[in-house]
């Protein structure tokens, strides 16, 4: 009974947001940019074993309408290409095959994170393979590499003539996966440097977007350190916060009128997990005048009855996963917010 309540009061306040401030013209205009994000993809295990059967396009035949406009499609890439190293000892290990780097470009991925926890799995040989794979592709990446100052290297991607940045990083262990001034691995934000490259990056392109491989897995609350970090950053100039690691939802906060999204959940994962059923796609529209449209797309990834194929929740499920996304972005936000049954996002502009 007090849920009840509760939940209708929930949505009380959406619907008096919604009035009070109104939706922008939701179609973008032909100057706008489309980004859209995607959370954890794993392409190897039983994933790749379906890809070899089915094609590479496979994993995104329910969601052409939104792969298909999008100028910047990113994702988190969990699991390096390639054949070489020797394995990390530690509880999951993950390596893939580099021609399935075939399925990002079926997707038009052009975006990856290397800021990750099983990107160095094999070492830097494996590494060095998949900068070598996506680099062949022209697939933008950041977060890792020979050394601290590589793995720190912003990405830039040019579109319609903006400048779009990007940078990566990965706080999760273990501690030996992270670079250092002379040895390899990715890069973890360190306060002596990581808001200085934010504000480094802005001032030399027009929506910067950061990565953070964070918080814990199952987890879904965003933990303290997650928000200060994110804030900060914004404070130096990031314009779009991007999370993942937790292999599940976690809330949306708007801050100072800029976009964190602290866990996208998985993409395209290797496993069956029992664990992990919804997650999103995040569609952001940077449109000429600079200000943004959101909009999320929710999507299941219960691989035991999409197989590694997403598919766009409808009708009642899709409200359902609102509702929740809804809620847990609550205690995120001071200022009015809220999310609509098409699941656009709109708050209180700063």
């Amino acid at each position: 009974m007090i849920f009840n309540r509760y939940k209708r009061l929930i949505w009380i306040g959406f619907l008096l947001t919604f009035l009070f401030f109104g939706f922008d013209d939701e179609n973008s205009n032909v100057e706008a940019i489309n980004i859209l994000a995607s959370g954890d993809t794993m392409l190897g295990s039983w994933a790749g074993m379906v890809m070899a059967d089915s094609g590479y396009a496979y994993p995104f035949q329910y969601l052409r309408e939104y792969v298909d406009e999008a100028d910047i499609f990113f994702t988190n890439l969990e699991a390096p290409f390639g054949t070489t190293g020797q394995t990390f000892e530690k509880q999951y290990t993950f390596r893939v095959k580099p021609d399935l780097v075939n399925v990002l470009l079926a997707g038009k991925i052009n975006l990856v994170s290397l800021g990750n926890n099983h990107i160095m799995d094999y070492g830097f040989s494996c590494l060095q393979e998949t900068i070598n794979v996506l680099e062949k592709h022209q697939i933008k990446f950041a977060g890792a590499g020979r050394n601290l100052q590589e793995a720190r290297k912003a990405a830039v991607l040019e579109v319609k003539g903006k400048k779009i940045g990007f940078l990566s990083y990965s706080l999760t262990f273990p501690e030996e996966f992270w670079a250092s001034d002379s040895t390899p691995g990715t890069c973890f934000p360190y306060d002596t440097f990581v808001f200085k490259d934010v504000k480094a990056l802005k001032k030399t392109t027009d929506f910067v977007i950061v990565s953070c491989h964070w918080s814990a897995e199952l987890l879904e609350n965003a933990k303290k350190y997650q928000i200060n970090l994110a804030h900060r950053m914004i404070d130096s100039g990031a314009d779009l916060i991007l999370g993942h690691h937790p292999h599940v939802l976690q809330g949306i906060e708007m801050y100072k009128g800029r976009l964190i999204a602290y866990s996208l959940g998985n993409f395209i994962f290797g496993s069956y997990s029992e664990n992990v059923k919804d997650s999103m796609l995040l569609k952001i529209t940077l449109q000429a005048d600079d200000s943004i449209i959101a909009q999320v797309v929710p999507i299941k990834v219960y691989n035991k009855e999409v197989e590694f194929r997403p598919v766009p929740l409808r009708d009642e499920e899709k409200q359902e996963f609102i509702y929740r996304l809804a809620k847990l972005s609550l205690e995120l936000n001071d200022s009015p917010f809220g999310i609509n049954s098409e699941g656009f996002i709109k708050w209180q502009k700063s």
